[in-house]
């Protein structure tokens, strides 16, 4: 990713550059970051195997995890903290993310095979809002390395889906998988700063995140629980640009 690789350069000529001013501590001080990179899915099932009849024929389908359907992409996020202590400051983050999906082979429909369309209309798109305390383990140097736990919710989009049997010469589309809703968000943060004076700084954020199932649709009673998402794992990892004051 074109913003993660222009930051993260950034981060490492910082470390090579001399300082221009002595570091100051975090307690007492405000910032302000902007933060780009990306994420990994790491488990859970988007679709769940099942079996059923669709437009009267019998189909079955296969489970299909969220990075089999969703490439990682951009992940934008935007924080605010305060330091309530030499060591501990707490944070305040608003994140955006979406991912274009993309066709799967996902069973079979009569006996021929049955693909599943996530494009375009079944995009994974998201807002978020996590608040969260971090636990810095160097504090007053340049570098400021530190651990962090966060809680929030995200905002998700509905995703409609395509059915494609094309030996059968039968497809059905914008079936509704999943609703928009809001979902819980649990995770760890695990980071460093680099002060470039008395107030710029850059630095780098790996994370892990939990969140939970979204809501889904019943499209169709001879096809239940295809659409019954497991709660996801992704490792965001992004770069930080941010000014304390």
């Amino acid at each position: 990713m074109k913003a993660r690789s222009w930051l993260s350069a950034t981060v490492v000529a910082a470390l090579l550059a001399p300082g221009a001013a002595s570091a100051q501590g975090i307690e007492g001080r405000f910032s302000i970051a902007f933060q780009a990179g990306t994420l990994s899915e790491i488990s859970g099932d988007l679709m769940k195997s099942t079996q059923g009849t669709l437009v009267g024929k019998p189909v079955t389908i296969d489970s299909k995890r969220y990075r089999d359907v969703y490439a990682p992409d951009v992940r934008w996020q935007g924080q605010l903290a305060y330091g309530v202590s030499e060591k501990v400051e707490i944070v305040a983050r608003g994140t955006y993310y979406k991912a274009e999906g993309t066709a799967v082979e996902a069973g079979t429909f009569d006996g021929g095979q049955l693909a599943v369309y996530f494009d375009p209309y079944g995009a994974y798109e998201e807002a978020g809002l996590e608040l969260g305390a971090r636990y810095y383990i160097a504090s007053t140097g340049k570098l400021k390395s530190y651990l962090g736990v966060v809680a929030g919710a995200r905002f998700l989009s509905e995703v409609l889906i395509t059915f494609s049997a094309a030996e059968a010469g039968t497809s059905i589309q914008n079936v509704p998988f999943s609703e928009e809703g809001t979902v819980a968000v649990f995770g760890l943060d695990l980071g460093f700063t680099f002060d470039l004076g008395g107030h710029f700084f850059v630095g780098l954020d790996s994370a892990l995140r939990y969140q939970t199932a979204p809501t889904p649709f019943e499209p169709y009673l001879e096809l239940r629980g295809f659409n019954h998402s497991e709660g996801r794992w992704s490792a965001p990892v992004v770069a930080t640009l941010g000014v304390r004051f």
